[in-house]
């Protein structure tokens, strides 16, 4: 199987709905067809064994994420999957790319994770810093102390996102030393606010803690 093929099979696929909302909802610049993301999934399982070699990049953002998630997988080790990754970044311009394929990131123990984490928090693409810091997903249950230094400041929405995001998962396993860090942090106020925001918004923080959060926001600049 190569990539024609497989641009054959996006163009006349039966699932395709409504280009712009896809549009709109990924924020890709790139061409779009329209397929559900359940869909997406299904032809990357049956092109699994594409010779990615074949793809042209950037014709369709269906096409590029299936690339990036089929190579992820393939690549299964850490190291060969952040080079891939950060070599390869150009080609992402959506959330959705990261979003949908970060879990096929090999999970190691934090120290062994974490100069290849910097790597991508140290990149100039906003989308590899975004893999890194999709990557502190997988230890949001302990020790979040380990996390809260690499927290930064960033000018790229979808960065600042993610890592409200993280704070706001953070909350409900850690709540004490999470509240903490948003008291004394040197970090941007919006992205305080926003993990507040989504912390408040979650069934799994008690209602004092949201209290507890709501009076901190107020009191941020």
């Amino acid at each position: 199987m190569n990539y024609s093929d497989l641009k054959a099979a996006l163009e006349n696929h039966p699932g395709k709905k409504n280009p712009s909302f896809a549009q709109k909802v990924t924020a890709t610049k790139l061409p779009i067809y329209g397929l559900y993301a359940k869909d997406i999934a299904a032809l990357a399982k049956e092109y699994k064994d594409i010779d990615l070699d074949s793809f042209i990049l950037d014709e369709s953002y269906e096409a590029n994420l299936i690339y990036f998630s089929i190579a992820l997988k393939r690549l299964k080790r850490l190291h060969k999957q952040i080079d891939f990754i950060l070599g390869k970044a150009k080609h992402i311009d959506s959330w959705a790319i990261t979003d949908t394929t970060y879990q096929s990131i090999e999970k190691r123990p934090f120290e062994e994770a974490l100069p290849y984490i910097k790597k991508l928090l140290s990149s100039k693409n906003p989308f590899a810093v975004r893999y890194g810091y999709l990557m502190f997903f997988f230890y949001k249950r302990e020790n979040p102390e380990r996390l809260f230094p690499l927290f930064k400041d960033h000018e790229n929405y979808y960065v600042k996102m993610v890592e409200a995001w993280i704070l706001a998962e953070l909350c409900i396993y850690s709540f004490d030393e999470t509240y903490e860090y948003l008291s004394t942090a040197a970090l941007d106020s919006w992205i305080k606010k926003k993990a507040i925001a989504k912390a408040r918004e979650s069934f799994r923080v008690s209602e004092d803690n949201k209290a507890k959060l709501l009076a901190l926001r107020d009191s941020l600049n």
